[in-house]
C-alpha cells in the first residue's frame, strides 16, 4: 500500500515569507538608489563627452579630405529639447560641408547628425592661451578649414564644459573637451579646469 507523504514535511515557501522577502528587497533598493545616481551621471557625461570629441574628429578628417568648409553647428532643438542660449549645445549638433559657401544647412549637405540624452548642459567658450580659463562664450558654429584646423568666431582655443542639469552637485561628475589651435583634444575632469 502506498502512503502519501504528509502535508507537515512539503518544502516551499509561505505566502508571507515571500512578502516579507520582496518588502525587505525594496527597502533595500530604495536605500541603494540614490547613492548609483552620481555614477550614472557620470557615465551620461562620459557619453557625450566621447561621441563630442568622436565629432571634432570627424569633422577634422573629413576638412582634410573635402579640402575644407566643414561646419559643426549647434542644434536650437530637438524631441524633448529647447535651447535659447546661442552657446549651448544640450540639444546636440550636425556636421555638413558647405557646399555652397552660404554658411547655412541645405539640402545634400549633412554629414552626421548626433542628438545626445538628455539632462546634460554643454557651454561652448573660447579659451585664454595665457591661463587657460575661459574666455567668451562663443555663439558661431566650428569651422573646419583643409588643413583640419578647427576655429570659431576666430578663436582655434576652445572648450566645450559638461555638466549635469539635475544634479545637485553637478561638478563632481563633470568634464570639458579643450580644442587647442593645433587639433589637439584633452578631456578635463571639471567643468572648469584650466586648457593649458
Amino acid at each position: 500500500m502506498f502512503i502519501l507523504p504528509s502535508s507537515r514535511f512539503s518544502r516551499g515557501f509561505t505566502i508571507i515569507e515571500l512578502m516579507v522577502t520582496v518588502a525587505v528587497l525594496g527597502v533595500l533598493a530604495a536605500i541603494a538608489a540614490p547613492s548609483f545616481q552620481p555614477l550614472i551621471e557620470r557615465w551620461q557625461i562620459r557619453q557625450v563627452s566621447e561621441e563630442l570629441q568622436s565629432t571634432l574628429y570627424f569633422a577634422r578628417s573629413e576638412a582634410i579630405k573635402r579640402g575644407g568648409g566643414i561646419i559643426i553647428q549647434r542644434s536650437t532643438s530637438a524631441t524633448n529639447c529647447t535651447v535659447s542660449d546661442a552657446d549651448l549645445w544640450n540639444c546636440g549638433w550636425v556636421v555638413y560641408q558647405d557646399i555652397n559657401g552660404n554658411g547655412s544647412l541645405d539640402e545634400n549637405e549633412e554629414l552626421q547628425v548626433i542628438t545626445p540624452q538628455s539632462g546634460i548642459k554643454i557651454k561652448f567658450a573660447s579659451t585664454n592661451l595665457k591661463t587657460g580659463s575661459d574666455d567668451n562664450a562663443l555663439t558661431s558654429p566650428v569651422v573646419g578649414d583643409r588643413w583640419g584646423q578647427l576655429t570659431s568666431d576666430s578663436a582655434s582655443n576652445f572648450a566645450f564644459r559638461l555638466t549635469s542639469l539635475n544634479s545637485k552637485n553637478a561638478e563632481a561628475s563633470a568634464s570639458s573637451l579643450c580644442i587647442s589651435g593645433g587639433g589637439r583634444i584633452k578631456r578635463l575632469d571639471s567643468s572648469a579646469g584650466k586648457c593649458i
